[in-house]
């Protein structure tokens, strides 16, 4: 009987201190959960209400707009409890350089694409935007393939392998049609 009860004691003991270890473990993760901030840096540079935001004041070159923007997104990373190196990145010309350096990317995509559409030239615009110079090879083969698919439409027009300067005109002019339709769409 003393050993049957001197084992029930020791099983206590050990289910006690089980339960107290566990109770002890949910409670540190529970503070190591409360430290990680619901938010990052990146998300932050990245939320688009910032982005354009920024890529308004950028394209009206107003200096104190860009300025108010980076001081919203350094509110939300103090609001979000985020580290000190990570409010001091914010608070750094370089993360107002990278807002601004993004903007003008995005402003070029922008002016390309109503460029593309509309039939006209790009060289201008990738003299005006060097920081997406990333982006021009590209941006040269949707034109090619856009210039390719207007041959085709005046191969159709005229019926011929070699097409007149009135086909292309025409399919130059549908082109443009089809785009201005697909932007009041």
């Amino acid at each position: 009987m003393k050993k049957a009860l001197v084992v029930l004691i020791f099983i206590a003991i050990t289910l006690a201190g089980w339960f107290i270890y566990l109770s002890y473990e949910a409670n540190t993760r529970d503070e190591q959960a409360a430290e990680v901030p619901l938010i990052t840096v990146m998300e932050i540079l990245h939320a688009s209400d910032l982005q354009q935001g920024v890529k308004l004041a950028v394209e009206q070159n107003n200096e104190s707009a860009i300025n108010e923007w980076v001081e919203q997104a350094l509110q939300v990373a103090q609001a979000a409890n985020l580290s000190a190196q990570d409010i001091r990145y914010l608070q750094s010309k370089a993360a107002k350089e990278y807002l601004i350096f993004n903007a003008k990317r995005q402003l070029y995509n922008d002016a390309f694409e109503a460029r593309y559409y509309a039939l006209e030239e790009v060289e201008s615009l990738k003299a005006q935007y060097p920081e997406a110079k990333d982006l021009f090879a590209r941006t040269d083969a949707l034109i090619k393939k856009r210039d390719a698919i207007i041959e085709q439409i005046a191969v159709a027009l005229s019926g011929s392998e070699t097409p007149d300067s009135a086909a292309l005109e025409a399919a130059r002019q549908q082109w443009l049609s089809q785009a201005q339709r697909s932007q009041t769409d």
